[in-house]
Order: structure tokens, then sequence, then C-alpha cells
């Protein structure tokens, strides 16, 4: 994902749970549509958490680069017939070694 994704993404589920949390805070009850002192710390934490993901987004690269071991063996597997006492071939095996 680009940066731009990250702190889209990041935004779009901050407003997504603001809205939830003030949609289940308001009621369906016949009473004066009274906010109280209240709604402003819901708007406060859907805010710290755009400015949270942008600035997350925006720190560069979120994953280290893999580590490869350029002295670990390589292992080499083949097939390998199986063979009785008779000459027979019975079936065959995986057979492997490490160069």
């Amino acid at each position: 994902m680009t940066n731009f994704r990250k702190s889209m993404a990041t935004t779009l589920a901050a407003l997504t749970l603001g809205t939830a949390l003030l949609a289940s805070a308001s009621g369906a009850e016949a009473r004066p549509r009274y906010r109280g002192p209240y709604w402003g710390v819901g708007a406060g934490i859907v805010g710290a958490l755009a400015v949270g993901g942008l600035i997350a987004a925006s720190t560069g690269r979120a994953y280290a680069e893999p580590v490869y071991e350029e002295d670990a063996p390589v292992r080499r597997c083949e097939l390998v017939e199986r063979i009785n006492r008779f000459g027979d071939v019975v079936g065959h095996r995986r057979v492997c070694s490490l160069y």
C-alpha cells in the first residue's frame, strides 16, 4: 500500500468509529437534542486518530527489509526408485541432501 492509501484507510476507519460512537450515544427518545459538554470529546478522539494515522503513514516504510543468509545450506531433493530384493520397482521415495 502506498502512504496515501494507508492514510486514507486510517482516516476512513477513524471516521467510521467516530460515527458509530456518536450514533450509539444519541438515542431515539423524544427529548430535547442537547448534546451537553461532552460532544467535543468524541470529535477530539476522532481527530487524534486521524492525525495519528497520518503521522504513522508518513514515517516511511513500515516493515524492515528481509535479511538473507548467504552461507545457508541449499537443500536439494530428488525422487529415487525403491527396489525390492528381486529387482522390481516398488515405488519412489524422496531423498534430500544439503549442499
